[in-house]
C-alpha cells in the first residue's frame, strides 16, 4: 500500500469515529502529541479532545470530506481538504466548511495524527 493510501484510509477512519462518536476508535489514531486546532482559533491536546467527546459538547450530525490531497515526507505526511459537517457544540448548531491541514506520522510502525488546523471557508455575500 501506499503512504497516500494509508493516509486516506485513517483520515476517514477518523472522521467515521467522529460520526459515531467512537472515543476508543478515535484514541488508537491519534497521537498522545496531538495539537488540535479548532475554526475558532481555540486548540485541544488528545486527552482534552477525547473528553468532550466523550461528554458530548461535540456531536458530529454529518461530516463530509473532498478535495483530498497527500504530501508524502518519509515519517509524516501533510493531508489537505475540504470538509464540510453539520455538528452541535455545547447543544449549538453549527455549520463547518473549512480547509484543512492535517499532519499525520508514523509512531512504532502505525499512522497517527498529530495536528490537524481548519480555516474556515468565507461564505459569499
Amino acid at each position: 500500500m501506499t503512504v497516500e493510501h494509508d493516509i486516506l484510509a485513517r483520515e476517514r477512519a477518523r472522521c467515521e469515529a467522529l460520526r459515531k462518536a467512537d472515543v476508543a476508535a478515535l484514541d488508537g489514531l491519534i497521537s498522545e502529541r496531538l495539537v488540535f486546532m479548532h475554526a475558532n482559533a481555540k486548540s485541544d491536546d488528545k486527552k482534552v479532545l477525547l473528553e468532550k467527546m466523550r461528554a458530548g459538547g461535540i456531536v458530529y450530525n454529518s461530516l463530509d470530506l473532498s478535495e483530498l490531497n497527500v504530501t508524502d515526507l518519509g515519517d509524516t505526511a501533510l493531508l489537505h481538504g475540504r470538509l464540510t459537517a453539520n455538528v452541535l457544540v455545547n447543544g449549538q448548531p453549527r455549520l463547518i466548511d473549512n480547509q484543512t491541514l492535517s499532519v499525520w506520522a508514523r509512531e512504532a510502525g502505525t499512522w497517527r495524527l498529530v495536528a490537524y488546523h481548519p480555516t474556515p471557508i468565507p461564505q459569499a455575500k
